[in-house]
């Protein structure tokens, strides 16, 4: 059966309803509103994410909150309330305290102990690629556990070197025998010692050419991958 016509009536009716619609405000957060929330989170999460055993205040956290509310509200076409910004970032946490262990490296403010854990445990990557800075401080708060986490970190993110640093440890020492991380100038005899070279050399007559072995007395050493080779079979990325 054919569909009947719509009456006057019943079309003014819908009309009138569209237009009301239309009339309504939208139920966006205004600015005052956001930062309201703002303020008030960084109080909460400063005890409910325990970050004051950090040693951090909400003032320290406010602009890195204020820019996650900003986000969340304008994702949203209804108004944004402070328990739904506060339950979308305790369920983002993780991603707040990177931004927060960025946020400790950039204030160029001594670290404590605890943030030093902080950064380590929950910004493995930022830490590795700052981990000369890191060990400077490590090594001011006398944190041995620690400096053997950032050397790790150094290997997996940061700028590793096949030459281990005999002084901290690091696969930091540059073809100039410069330490990466811990800054030390090494002479070529430390160097030689920490790499147990007279042993290894040893070890690599007994399996290279002769011509090999003088190619090494004669003309220099490459260190790569805990072994010792002549110049001729080094990579590019190998270090003298």
């Amino acid at each position: 059966m054919p569909r009947g016509k719509r009456k006057p009536e019943q079309q003014d009716a819908q009309q009138a309803q569209q237009r009301r619609r239309r009339a309504q405000p939208k139920r966006s957060t205004s600015e005052e509103e956001i930062k309201s929330i703002s303020e008030s989170l960084s109080e909460r999460l400063i005890q409910a994410l325990g970050l004051d055993l950090i040693g951090l205040k909400a003032v320290d956290i406010k602009d890195i909150v204020y820019s996650i509310v900003g986000s969340l509200a304008e994702s949203r076409s209804s108004k944004l309330t402070e328990e739904a910004a506060m339950k979308r970032i305790v369920a983002m946490k993780d991603n707040l305290f990177k931004t927060i262990a960025a946020s400790l490296l950039s204030s160029g403010r001594p670290l404590t102990r605890e943030q030093l854990e902080f950064i380590v445990a929950y910004a493995p990557e930022i830490a590795g690629r700052a981990a000369p800075y890191l060990y400077r401080e490590a090594v001011r708060l006398r944190a041995d556990d620690i400096i053997g986490s950032l050397r790790a970190l150094w290997s997996q993110y940061g700028r590793p070197t096949p030459v281990e640093c005999p002084r901290c440890g690091f696969r930091a020492v540059t073809p100039d025998l410069t330490c990466i991380v811990c800054g030390a100038q090494l002479s070529e005899g430390e160097l030689k010692r920490h790499l147990n070279f007279a042993s290894l050399l040893q070890g690599l007559a007994s399996r290279l050419h002769p011509r090999l072995v003088e190619e090494i007395i004669s003309a220099g050493y490459v260190v790569l991958d805990d072994d010792v080779r002549p110049p001729s079979m080094a990579p590019g990325r190998a270090s003298q």
